[in-house]
């Protein structure tokens, strides 16, 4: 198989290896938030009544290429754990949005997008793309006082500094009350099935993007997500804590994942169709399927 790299902001990782005319958009290198604005509510829901999208890949995340079709790739996500393919999570995208080039070896640090969105420059100050939160690209140099020098798959690039940073102080919190005031951020922000980026999220891919950014990694996917961290009970909680819900008041399928917010009180992206909001755990269904709830993150 043969590496390579995210060229695109936001790479999204289909089922099969084909989409609907609405959907075109998204295999452009900047076309996310124009496929976005486009899609209706029924279109969004769409995507998961059809097993269309598994899982979004971010600038420069490495990929294992298996094989292309008809100008499809079939990837491993090597960034993100699933139990079946340990090579990475699979799905097919858009080979136009993946270089093979090879880039030098870097072993300093890297650096995470820590905001929505922010510009990667070019030396003159031009931009070349919107990075997502949660991009995670290696440091060339740190001598700029405000930019970052990067390696990336369309060569050196910059970054500001803030960029890189909380925009709020985080002195006094904790890794898990962190992850819910950067969560906050997204609040009304619509539901994508599969999303992973400032574009949208699902419910795993929420949670994943804010431990990514405080350098925590978990599996892809819920089932998968409440396998791992530490065990804790709804009376111990902590804001940034998992709770995971199944179907048949919890005796069936993993079905969803919330980020305690402290208080009872869930932060979460919920459905198709829906956006990024609060909800009191006790006054929802949600209460009689929550089955456990795992911590990640360390104080």
């Amino acid at each position: 198989m043969q590496t390579a790299r995210v060229r695109a902001a936001v790479a999204t990782v289909w089922q099969r290896p084909q989409v609907r005319s609405i959907d075109r958009a998204a295999l452009s290198n900047h076309g996310l938030q124009t496929w976005l604005a486009q899609m209706t509510d029924a279109d969004s829901v769409g995507l998961e009544q059809h097993n269309m999208v598994g899982t979004q890949a971010l600038f420069n995340d490495p990929v294992l290429i298996d094989r292309i079709v008809d100008g499809w790739a079939y990837v491993y996500v090597t960034t993100q754990r699933d139990s079946v393919h340990p090579q990475g999570y699979p799905g097919w995208i858009w080979a136009p949005q993946l270089s093979t080039a090879e880039l030098p070896v870097q072993t300093g640090p890297t650096v995470t997008i820590r905001q929505g969105f922010t510009p990667l420059l070019r030396a003159d100050g031009s931009t070349i793309l919107q990075l997502s939160i949660g991009t995670q690209l290696p440091v060339v140099s740190t001598k700029d006082s405000l930019y970052d020098l990067v390696q990336t798959p369309l060569g050196i690039g910059k970054v500001a500094k803030r960029a890189t940073q909380f925009d709020f102080k985080t002195t006094d919190l904790t890794a898990g009350q962190t992850m819910v005031q950067l969560g906050k951020r997204f609040l009304d922000l619509r539901y994508l099935w599969g999303g992973l980026s400032g574009y949208g999220f699902d419910c795993s891919g929420f949670v994943y993007t804010l431990h990514r950014c405080i350098g925590v990694t978990l599996p892809r996917d819920v089932s998968e997500q409440a396998l791992g961290g530490q065990t804790v009970t709804l009376a111990d909680a902590q804001p940034g804590d998992l709770c995971f819900f199944a179907h048949h008041q919890g005796r069936g399928a993993l079905h969803h994942v919330a980020m305690y917010a402290g208080d009872g009180w869930l932060l979460h992206s919920p459905t198709p169709g829906k956006h990024v909001t609060y909800l009191q755990l006790s006054a929802t269904y949600l209460k009689d399927e929550l089955v456990q709830i795992k911590r990640y993150w360390r104080e």
